[in-house]
């Protein structure tokens, strides 16, 4: 049966709305290397980890939202503007300026071993690493700047590491991005367990947003029913930011991870313009993401936290969590200093605090106003 016109338009609708703030494009992607940034311009390197294709045409993207018959491994050296707004994520493809954007300084493909080496090039100092699982409709070069955002704006200073999952980048393939999302869960898995038996490794933080959730949640509960309990183990903070999953089966993803619960923080807006859209496109039913009725939460052992009175940006209410300035350094501290070990949450946009391992995480900062950013 054909789908109607109205059924199409909706679901045109949709697909648009559900973007995390990715642009159709310039001629070329955002990781063109850039002459070496002037002194006093600090840069941050980080590793990427992908199940996707690569490709040199158009250049700057290194990576192609097609699905790679192998996982890759690169590392890339971002310059980061002094002054830039937290939350903003300044970019541009055509003339990059590491005085006022974000931009590549290098990059080198690595393979295994190399990877492995790379993770260990602090000497014996023993660092914690962050992984980044991005969204829907979102290239390569875009969420390696994302996670260079992240990063900055978080003081985080462990080793960032993003798993990037070949996401098409376009408006029309959500299905294809959910069925690549599921196609990247063994490769996630491996990752995780790899890091969780690095000795130069002292633990696991997470940062998913959007569908990244469905990857990481359904990627844990993998490791959960295989008994991995040496990478379970290894893992710190999960922020679950903005989850497109169905809260019906989030319940059940979470009750495969009973021992996690206390490490997850999650945020949701119930002004998610775009989980709304989700919601009504896919049965129904409340996306986690959307849901902020808090006591919810509070009954999985999550804390979860309100956002809906930040402001939300680009992208449709979606990027709350790293578009705000406010909100994203908090988010910080709670994965600098540990997952809230307290079984409960909060609105934050009524100001009360959580004790997480000695830890404030400061709700009452979080309040509208801060810069958004514009990349996924």
């Amino acid at each position: 049966m054909r789908c109607p016109t109205g059924c199409r338009a909706l679901l045109a609708a949709g697909l648009f709305a559900l973007t995390a703030g990715g642009c159709a494009g310039p001629s070329r992607g955002l990781l063109v290397p850039v002459a070496e940034p002037g002194l006093g311009t600090p840069t941050r390197t980080l590793l990427a980890v992908t199940t996707r294709g690569p490709t040199a045409e158009p250049p700057g993207y290194l990576f192609s939202g097609e699905r790679g018959d192998t996982v890759r491994y690169a590392s890339l050296t971002l310059s980061l503007p002094p002054g830039r707004e937290p939350g903003s994520v300044p970019t541009d493809a055509e003339r990059p300026d590491p005085a006022r954007h974000i931009a590549l300084v290098s990059a080198r493909d690595l393979d295994a071993a190399g990877f492995v080496a790379a993770t260990r090039a602090a000497g014996t100092a023993r660092r914690r690493a962050l992984v980044f699982t991005h969204g829907y409709n979102t290239q390569f070069d875009e969420a390696v700047m994302r996670l260079g955002q992240i990063v900055d704006d978080t003081g985080y200073q462990g080793l960032p590491i993003l798993f990037s999952w070949p996401s098409r980048g376009g408006l029309a393939d959500y299905g294809y991005d959910k069925d690549s999302a599921n196609f990247s869960r063994d490769a996630l898995a491996d990752l995780l367990a790899r890091l969780a038996r690095d000795p130069n490794i002292a633990g696991i933080d997470i940062f998913a947003h959007s569908m990244g959730n469905w990857l990481t949640m359904e990627t844990l509960r993998q490791l959960a029913i295989a008994r991995d309990d040496k990478t379970l183990a290894r893992l710190g903070t999960i922020v679950l930011a903005a989850p497109d999953v169905d809260m019906d089966v989030f319940r059940t993803q979470i009750a495969r991870l009973r021992p996690l619960t206390s490490r997850i923080v999650l945020y949701a807006s119930k002004d998610d313009y775009a989980l709304g859209l989700s919601r009504r496109l896919f049965g129904g039913k409340i996306r986690a993401g959307e849901n902020t009725d808090l006591d919810q939460f509070r009954g999985l052992g999550i804390v979860a936290h309100d956002l809906s009175a930040v402001a939300g940006g680009v992208g449709r209410n979606h990027n709350k969590a790293f578009g705000d300035g406010s909100t994203i350094a908090a988010i910080g501290r709670a994965i600098t200093s540990g997952a809230p070990s307290r079984q409960g949450g909060q609105s934050l946009s009524e100001g009360i605090e959580t004790l997480g391992r000695s830890v404030t995480l400061l709700g009452s900062a979080l309040v509208p106003g801060g810069a958004a950013g514009g990349a996924p």
